[in-house]
């Protein structure tokens, strides 16, 4: 018997329903003639292409038929989640000019102040475990309250964590940094210095006499009056002045004469003079001379 005729016999009996799909193979290999030129292995070579071409027949099909597509499937999913687990976060950069101070909100509702010629970096919307942001110049910041998801500023010298205060932050790459704290709390980690935490009128400083760092008692106004429009002293002592002068142009100011710097006293207004200019108003007002250093670095002396 050869393979069509068996193929149109199987058929034939299932289409009679005279075939029980568990001995379909066992009536169809006894009901085939003992002479037939069949052995074994073609007999189930057989019985598969009829049982296809069954299964066909009834809507069946073969799941190696789907698996292209499956595959075809499951890499165009993968390939989006991959895209979506894997695709970078935008990158954010705030930035001054070297001439005008700049304002921002930021995602998380916290505030932000920039001196001149500074930038504020950040990824994504500040909706990580941790709001971590990275500066150089100077900033100020008004934090949003957020015990869960402490907001960290990165800078050349120290990181500075917060979960919600204002604070001033300076981080040229001509200065050494600063920080200011005017409320609340803050842990400063210095590349140089110990952690170390902060209460409202503290700060931390570079000694230039000494070489090290140190924890200063602060006038909060005289590390935040830059973010105005301009400088107004009324009998200030001068190392107030000075303070502030810093902050304003992004400059070192540096006197040894502690009886000068403590108990001189001057009032006068700044608003978008140079260093130099405002330097010699000082001068003709207390008799000081001065020298200006490599970078933004000046010399007081009295």
């Amino acid at each position: 018997m050869t393979e069509k005729e068996l193929i149109e016999l199987f058929l034939l009996k299932r289409a009679q329903g005279g075939l029980n799909e568990k001995d379909d193979l066992q009536q169809l290999w006894e009901e085939t003639p003992s002479d037939a030129d069949v052995d074994m292995p073609e007999a189930k070579k057989l019985y598969s292409i009829a049982r296809n071409t069954e299964r066909a027949m009834n809507g069946y099909f073969q799941p190696r038929n789907f698996m292209p597509w499956i595959l075809a499937t499951a890499c165009v999913i993968l390939a989006f989640v991959a895209v979506y687990v894997f695709m970078p976060e935008p990158v954010t950069r705030l930035v001054s000019s070297s001439t005008s101070k700049g304002f921002f909100e930021l995602p998380d509702g916290s505030l932000v102040w920039l001196n001149k010629g500074s930038s504020l970096t950040y990824t994504g919307e500040l909706n990580g475990k941790t709001r971590q942001l990275t500066l150089e110049g100077e900033a100020f910041f008004d934090v949003s309250h957020d015990a869960e998801h402490p907001f960290i500023v990165h800078s050349k010298d120290m990181d500075i964590t917060v979960t919600g205060t204002r604070f001033t932050l300076t981080s040229y790459p001509e200065l050494p940094g600063a920080v200011y704290l005017e409320e609340g709390s803050v842990i400063a980690n210095g590349r140089a210095f110990p952690e170390t935490r902060l209460a409202p009128g503290q700060g931390i400083v570079f000694d230039d006499n000494t070489l090290f760092w140190k924890k200063v008692p602060i006038l909060s106004a005289d590390h935040t009056d830059w973010t105005k429009e301009y400088l107004v002293f009324t009998n200030t002592a001068i190392a107030d002045v000075f303070a502030s002068l810093e902050h304003w142009f992004h400059i070192s100011l540096s006197c040894s004469n502690k009886d000068f710097l403590e108990n001189t006293r001057i009032s006068m207004t700044v608003r978008q003079e140079t260093p130099e200019n405002v330097l010699e108003s000082i001068a003709l007002l207390t008799g000081i001379s001065y020298t200006r250093e490599e970078g933004n670095r000046f010399i007081i002396r009295k």
